[in-house]
């Protein structure tokens, strides 16, 4: 298990390869809820998401023998135009293999960023399978989006952040797909400060560490959520280790609250996000935080949907979260 000393290495290490995400206290969405809310937007990190923590933290510690290889990984994008970028800052060729259908703009962004592109299957598993026997088959260096403990340890340097900014936070809420993110926020805010919960959340239509939490083990569900990034059908080990180990609880939203999530941030925050940068805050809106006048941080985890895509989300939702409470 990582230690203390893991994500504070980390976060030296990764300093100038990120954009600073401040956090913003949100006065409409603090009267909503009855608690005081700020927003950590990854949505505005370089690549538009908390990807490039993971991703930068891997590269940096690459071999000399493994940067020559070149770099291979699986995503639905993020992650893959992530390592595609820390890739390409060090000049290390990169492939990234991605569903067939992958959202145009993330396609975009990580061919825009140097690497070459492999589209296989739907879902992680498949990507990742296949991945793997392309790292066999061309002698390439392997980088899981999850199942990594310098990737965890990337993506926790999310949390020592949110400490930074306000150390005495009573509650971390962030998404949960693949779990590499709520992993490293989970287990970085335990070794700072054990008494701050962290809430996982997830799509209920890809709700695989709920399930494997109450089974005690990893175990596959099926998946069918618009939050593309959130897609597992089952967590790996070490995800769900720390998770089991760290997290407070998990919180399921439907498709309707990720939606007007994601309309709500846009109207009330100015904040573009995609579904699966909106389900935390989906989850905060849906009562994931009991009690009142908890200190609240909700990580805004992604900002790359396609415009498209974003045009009919918005035309065809139905508000789910009453408005009369969030004046401006």
């Amino acid at each position: 298990m990582l230690t203390k000393a893991d994500f504070l290495r980390a976060k030296q290490r990764i300093l100038t390869s990120l954009h600073p995400t401040p956090l913003h206290f949100s006065r409409t969405f603090s009267r909503y809820t009855e608690h005081q809310v700020w927003v950590k937007p990854e949505n505005l990190q370089k690549t538009g998401s908390f990807k490039l923590r993971g991703a930068a933290n891997r590269m940096a510690q690459l071999t000399d023998a493994e940067r020559a290889r070149g770099v291979i990984t699986a995503s639905s994008g993020n992650h893959g135009a992530a390592v595609a970028f820390a890739a390409n800052q060090q000049g290390i060729p990169a492939t990234v293999v991605m569903p067939e259908g992958a959202p145009r703009s993330k396609v975009v962004a990580v061919r825009g960023y140097g690497a070459d592109v492999v589209f296989y299957g739907h879902y992680p598993d498949e990507r990742k399978e296949h991945a793997r026997a392309l790292t066999s088959e061309q002698n390439l260096t392997y980088v899981d989006s999850n199942e990594d403990e310098d990737i965890i340890a990337g993506q926790g340097t999310c949390a020592l952040e949110i400490l930074e900014e306000c150390p005495d936070v009573d509650v971390i809420l962030a998404p949960i797909g693949g779990g590499g993110l709520v992993s490293g926020v989970a287990a970085a805010a335990h070794h700072l400060r054990p008494d701050v919960q962290v809430i996982g959340v997830e799509p209920c239509g890809a709700a695989s560490m709920s399930a494997s939490m109450a089974a005690g083990e990893p175990t596959s569900v099926d998946v069918e959520t618009m939050a593309d990034g959130l897609r597992s059908r089952k967590p790996g080990p070490m995800t769900f280790a720390y998770c089991e180990q760290y997290l407070a609880k998990i919180h399921r939203v439907s498709e309707a609250q990720i939606a007007d999530a994601m309309v709500l941030a846009l109207e009330r925050l100015k904040l573009l996000l995609e579904p699966s940068g909106a389900v935390a805050l989906a989850g905060l809106l849906a009562g994931a935080v009991t009690g009142s006048d908890r200190r609240v941080v909700v990580v805004l985890s992604g900002g790359n949907v396609d415009l498209a895509r974003l045009v009919s989300i918005m035309q065809d939702h139905d508000p789910v979260f009453p408005r009369r409470d969030m004046r401006p």
